[in-house]
């Protein structure tokens, strides 16, 4: 029997192949399940193993599909499969089977664990910086232009308006009044 190379996906790839098969050769070991598709990638005949994730996003293709396959970064060392069918492939994605129930994940460590604790709160600062950027440019748009510098009290006014914006940006706005009615408008509210 021939054997053909082995398709080893690097991160953040395009990797455009066909399928030869409608179906992967599968078979189990001492790991579980495996399933290994025949495609044509770059003229030549190679093999894929597909993890049960890649699996359920390939197993409906048919023989001739050509789709590209991107293993893309979303988390530090964490990634996920992005099936992307060709000009002339129909979307043959239709979710995961119900025989996938996600057991094939592992529990993530308490480095890992911590690990995303960390992005995600820099991800939060930074979520919070371009509020805060949004609201002052926002605010400054609301005082209008002026010729000079601006008073003690024309800057008082921005850093309110810039506050309230940002509270309403990040979710911490609750209004006082009835639903749908805006609020008064007075000249002493302004300052």
């Amino acid at each position: 029997m021939e054997q053909h190379p082995t398709l080893k996906i690097k991160a953040n790839t395009d990797n455009v192949v066909e399928f030869l098969f409608d179906s992967p050769k599968e078979g189990t070991n001492d790991f579980g399940m495996w399933h290994r598709y025949a495609l044509k990638h770059n003229g030549n005949e190679v093999g894929l193993f597909a993890t049960d994730a890649l699996h359920a996003k390939l197993m409906n293709f048919t023989t001739g599909d050509r789709v590209n396959i991107r293993k893309e970064e979303y988390e530090p060392n964490k990634y996920g499969w992005n099936v992307i069918p060709e000009e002339g492939t129909p979307a043959r994605n239709t979710g995961t089977p119900s025989n996938i129930n996600g057991s094939y994940k592992s529990t993530p460590s308490a480095t890992t664990v911590e690990t995303r604790q960390y992005y995600k709160n820099q991800n939060d600062d930074k979520t919070h910086d371009i509020h805060n950027q949004v609201a002052f440019k926002e605010a400054c748009k609301m005082h209008g232009l002026s010729d000079g510098l601006l008073t003690q009290q024309e800057l008082l006014v921005i850093a309110v308006n810039t506050d309230n914006l940002l509270k309403v940006l990040e979710g911490e706005f609750v209004s006082d009044t009835e639903e749908n009615e805006p609020p008064p408008i007075q000249d002493e509210d302004l300052y």
